[in-house]
């Protein structure tokens, strides 16, 4: 993922990430690789392709309490305002669980060099699910029917 990604871990500053473990269940793609607990530590997912392509998903307290459409508008506001991301493209998405999310797809240049980003966010009465997927924009481009596999199976707890 591009590195000003990290920005979106500012947009939740204050919030506290889960501590006992995932709640929430990946689901790795077909050409991704689980890059494992022991290396990202059990509240974190990221998986990667071998050309670069990262998919990350963290889970944050929905504290204080918002709905799918205030969260979907502070991860946009925040990328599109702090970071510099182009929104491309928004559509609304389901869990594997039919829990309703956001999918938004986000351009940026780094070096003169095209990256698309995709963020996807879940809501429940407990957590925001941010699932995040980016790098350089041919290499997303080839896995962007993954990447929304990935979305589609996801399982929020």
């Amino acid at each position: 993922m591009a590195p000003k990604t990290t920005l979106l871990s500012l947009l939740l500053a204050g919030v506290c990430l889960v501590g006992c473990g995932r709640p929430f269940e990946p689901a790795t793609p077909p050409g991704f690789v689980d890059m494992g607990e022991e290396r990202y530590g059990d509240e974190e997912y990221r998986a990667t392709t071998a050309d670069g392509a990262v998919i990350g998903i963290r889970a944050f307290e929905n504290d204080p309490k918002g709905d799918l459409a205030f969260w979907s508008r502070a991860v946009e506001n925040r990328l599109r305002t702090m970071a510099g991301y182009a929104l491309l493209e928004t559509r609304k998405v389901k869990a594997r669980d039919e829990t309703e999310g956001t999918l938004m797809r986000m351009g940026h240049d780094e070096d003169d060099n095209p990256h698309l980003y995709v963020v996807t966010v879940f809501v429940t009465e407990d957590y925001v699910y941010v699932l995040e997927a980016g790098g350089k924009k041919p290499e997303m481009e080839r896995m962007m029917p993954q990447v929304e596999w990935a979305v589609s199976n996801f399982l929020p707890d």
